[in-house]
């Protein structure tokens, strides 16, 4: 038996199956058109796996340096590494910036380096609130 790469077997079940499309992208209930469209056609569902590869790289690039911020902030805040996330996900949304911006920020500011104001600003009152909320809880 030939074994196969987990790409070669999306690319070969992407090209194989017909895609179902909503009801509402259909023309809505009742109007007679049917479940599924069409088979997606070999170029784009080769071009829609090569964007889904682009993202999930970019993804697990960042992945390290969020991992190294959360274990900062466990260490410096005395905190859970859920509690660490849901700090970098509040100043990633508050400071309008991605979580492994931010997570990079908090890395570089524990080397030494100062992250920028609004970054820096936008942490501190993260990391504010994660520690009012520890004292309410003790």
């Amino acid at each position: 038996m030939r074994r196969r790469s987990l790409a070669a077997l999306r690319l070969t079940s992407a090209l194989r199956a017909p895609r179902k499309v909503p009801r509402a992208a259909a023309g809505g209930p009742g109007d007679g058109a049917a479940d599924t469209a069409a088979p997606e056609e070999p170029g784009a569902a080769v071009e829609r796996l090569r964007a889904e590869n682009a993202r999930l790289r970019r993804a697990l690039a960042g992945r390290p340096v969020i991992e190294q911020a959360r274990g900062i902030l466990m260490a410096t805040e005395e905190c859970t590494a859920d509690q660490a996330w849901d700090i970098l996900r509040q100043t990633s949304q508050h400071a309008n910036l991605k979580v492994r911006e931010v997570a990079g920020e908090v890395v570089a500011d524990a080397t030494g380096t100062v992250p920028p104001g609004p970054v820096r600003t936008h942490l501190r009152e993260a990391v504010r609130q994660h520690r009012a909320a520890r004292r309410k809880a003790s």
